[in-house]
């Protein structure tokens, strides 16, 4: 399995796509990119209606190459932390509601789901931890929305990852295997046999994905305030952690 993330849609090529899946025996799985133009709960509706029509050219790809789903955190502009008040914050969730049940609706009509992540809080203001997302997903209340959860999130704003995990239960649709740098999974501290057993309690079977970020690729470098190396390289990254992953899960 190959995780895309459509920083560009127009630069992606569903032919092309599918082909060389096909090529290397593999399947697709799309994530968004969530920028200031790209924002669900912005004020201006006219930003919400820019985020929305990024989101449904994401499920037409995914549907159109494969993907079980769309995953990312889409509920808000990726960067955007805020003092708001309760008032303010609680309009920012309504609208967050409002443009993700209408893209889960057009998801739905087309097989795909929606997979919602939290992130820390250097990175959002608005859903940080597994808890918020599950929330978020209930006042959603669509069968096809539910969350991608991340290690390395989690390792910053959950007290327990394993307790973290379960609260997340049945909604969790991916999962991003990250070290607590960013780096190698096992190579930290992440506490990774806590995250086997509760993956094993909620009897999730579905993706699990390792993010091979490396400061060779300036823009995702700088939106994840990658700095420095983690891994000799991408390929190391992921195919270490992949042997990593393999031993712990099977174990």
């Amino acid at each position: 399995m190959l995780e895309i993330c459509l920083e560009d849609p127009a630069l992606v090529t569903v032919d092309a796509v599918r082909a060389a899946a096909t090529e290397a025996g593999t399947e697709i799985s799309v994530c968004g990119a969530f920028g200031p133009d790209r924002d669900v709960s912005h004020e201006d509706p006219d930003v919400r209606r820019a985020a929305g029509e990024y989101l449904r050219t994401c499920v037409d790809i995914a549907a159109a190459v494969g993907s079980e789903n769309v995953s990312g955190p889409m509920y808000s502009a990726t960067g955007k932390t805020r003092l708001l008040s309760d008032d303010e914050r609680a309009r920012q969730w309504g609208w967050a509601v409002e443009g993700l049940s209408a893209a889960g609706d057009y998801a739905a009509e087309r097989g795909v789901g929606l997979a919602i992540e939290p992130l820390n809080r250097y990175e959002t203001d608005l859903v940080n931890t597994n808890e918020q997302a599950v929330r978020l997903c209930r006042d959603i209340g669509r069968d096809n929305v539910g969350l991608l959860i991340d290690t390395f999130h989690m390792n910053i704003e959950e007290k327990d990852i394993g307790a973290a995990i379960r609260e997340a239960g049945g909604f969790v649709r991916n999962l991003h295997a990250c070290e607590n740098d960013r780096g190698t999974p096992g190579s930290g501290h992440v506490e990774w046999d806590a995250v086997a057993a509760a993956l094993s309690d909620i009897d999730y079977d579905g993706l699990v994905v390792i993010e091979s970020f490396t400061p060779e690729i300036k823009e995702i470098a700088r939106a994840v305030s990658l700095w420095r190396p983690v891994a000799p390289s991408s390929d190391a990254l992921a195919g270490d952690g992949i042997r990593f992953l393999e031993r712990l899960l099977r174990s």
